[in-house]
């Protein structure tokens, strides 16, 4: 009787804890589950300055240029010049028939000396009342004709004589000696190269970031050599079919290594040490309205619409959206999603 009363309390005490243990587990099992933190490389967002040097393409230019032609009809009698060389400011190229001119200028030159010679005979009768004033303004004015004269045959003379107006290099010649040319006929040409121009174009859009002095980087193709020039002019409109300024830099030239007309590429630094946000491309998400990146704020992941501005090959400028300071998510972009708890592994 005492063993079958005993067995029964073990059995109901074993059926108490039996319950109370389900009780507990059914509570447990009532929470909701613990999503574990993913781990994910991140950055935090520093202000940077950049070296952005944007490519261009343009062309070279002497920085002086003339066709030299005459200015009248005439056979050429000498050139002195030879092509390809060095020619000084002043330096006489070309001599052209003035035979004509020469004699009328002898002829002109012995008519004032006598001219001056009655002048002043009757400058001393007028002094004596032997010729009336008119008559002597009348001889003086004579003189002063012949003076005039003489002017323009000295005029027509240097007509004949083509000099070059600056220091250049003299290209090949067109003529010979002994042809008869006009204004029309191109003789050489005359051009300055040292220093040499460039010339090229960039958006209008960075017309405020253009300034005198600014230096570019170009590079001619069949040189292996890189070259440096200072911007010294934009053009006062922007084209309206290209939208585009024109810009002109001057080079140094001193070897003759550059030609005009020369085809070069051009590297132009338009925000010297401008400090601002980039971050790298593959943090960037495209969205319907724009773009977005993934920010860690209290552990959890935050979309941020964000604007950008320059790209590089690797990073992009952000103009608003983030913040100096804050966590970038930059690997696992298709694996979080708002409001999810990441541990952000932060790049040394």
């Amino acid at each position: 009787m005492h063993k079958l009363i005993a067995s029964l309390l073990i059995a109901g005490l074993f059926s108490f804890f039996s319950c109370s243990e389900g009780k507990e587990n059914n509570k447990d099992s009532g929470k909701a589950p613990r999503v574990p933190s993913l781990t994910v490389d991140g950055s935090v967002v520093k202000l940077s300055s950049k070296d952005l040097s944007y490519a261009y393409t343009g062309s070279l230019l002497a920085n002086e240029q003339i066709d030299v032609r005459p200015e009248i009809s005439a056979k050429v009698t000498k050139i002195l010049f030879n092509e390809g060389t060095k020619v000084k400011k002043g330096e006489l190229l070309v001599k052209m028939f003035d035979a004509d001119l020469q004699a009328n200028l002898k002829k002109n030159k012995l008519q004032i000396e006598l001219k001056q010679k009655e002048v002043e005979r009757k400058k001393e009768l007028l002094k004596l009342n032997g010729i009336s004033t008119e008559e002597y303004e009348t001889s003086e004015n004579g003189l002063y004709t012949l003076i005039a004269e003489q002017d323009l045959l000295y005029a027509q003379i240097s007509k004949t004589e083509l000099l070059a107006p600056f220091d250049g290099i003299a290209g090949l010649r067109m003529v010979s000696e002994g042809s008869f040319v006009t204004n029309s006929t191109v003789i050489t040409s005359l051009q300055q190269i040292d220093p040499i121009k460039v010339e090229f174009s960039v958006p209008e859009k960075y017309k405020q970031n253009l300034v005198e002095n600014m230096e570019i980087k170009f590079t001619v193709e069949g040189l292996d050599r890189t070259y440096s020039a200072t911007i010294y002019a934009l053009e006062s409109k922007i084209d309206a079919s290209t939208r585009s300024i024109r810009i002109r830099a001057l080079a140094p030239n001193p070897d003759r290594s550059l030609f005009p007309g020369s085809f070069v590429s051009i590297k132009l630094n338009l925000f010297p040490g401008k400090q601002t946000i980039f971050i790298t491309a593959r943090a960037i998400v495209p969205i319907i309205n724009g773009e977005e990146v993934y920010v860690v704020k209290k552990g959890k992941v935050r979309e941020t619409k964000v604007t950008t501005g320059i790209r590089t090959e690797t990073e992009v400028e952000i103009v608003e959206g983030l913040s100096v300071g804050d966590t970038l998510v930059t690997s696992g972009l298709l694996q979080v999603k708002e409001g999810m708890p990441v541990r952000a592994k932060i790049a040394r």
